[in-house]
């Protein structure tokens, strides 16, 4: 019988794992081209970068060989040098914060390399159950896996037995 338990107790683990949540994405912020200066890219390219990606709390930016800032709006729209810069060297990651929700903004500290495009914003959606368009279907998922789960569990014990 205490076979049994684990046995169900194991199958319990795996059907959660396997229904977990969405895996968290990590961008090469410019893609092949990574984060990189005029000639290179052109003003907006990053912006057309960004354009076709839907960033959740928990993804990863990863931008490559320079100092970036994470700034305001203000600070982005007029590429204002900061004090706070992320030196990264070889690369930088930046995780965005679980509840993540809105613009994010990030400029090049470099000499003139954010007014020349070397800048990115990003928005950010939190999709929390709250929010989601799925919370409805998620009750119904969590529902129906708390079935399953006793009724693998009532199975394994009678087998075990």
């Amino acid at each position: 019988m205490g076979r049994g338990i684990v046995l169900a107790g194991f199958l319990a683990v795996a059907m959660l794992a396997c229904l977990g949540g969405a895996a968290a994405t990590e961008y090469v912020v410019g893609d092949s081209r990574g984060w990189t200066a005029s000639p290179n890219i052109t003003v907006g390219y990053y912006d057309e970068w960004a354009a076709n990606k839907t960033f959740m709390g928990g993804d990863t930016l990863r931008i490559s060989l320079t100092n970036v800032a994470f700034v305001t709006k203000e600070e982005y729209d007029n590429c204002t040098k900061v004090i706070s810069v992320f030196e990264g060297g070889v690369a930088f990651s930046y995780t965005l914060p679980a509840d993540a929700n809105g613009p994010y903004y990030f400029i090049s500290t470099v000499d003139s390399d954010c007014e020349n495009g070397q800048k990115l914003a990003i928005s950010v959606i939190s999709l929390t159950p709250a929010e989601s368009p799925y919370s409805s279907a998620s009750s119904i998922t969590a529902g129906a896996l708390s079935v399953l789960v006793l009724v693998s569990s009532g199975i394994m014990a009678v087998f075990m037995n």
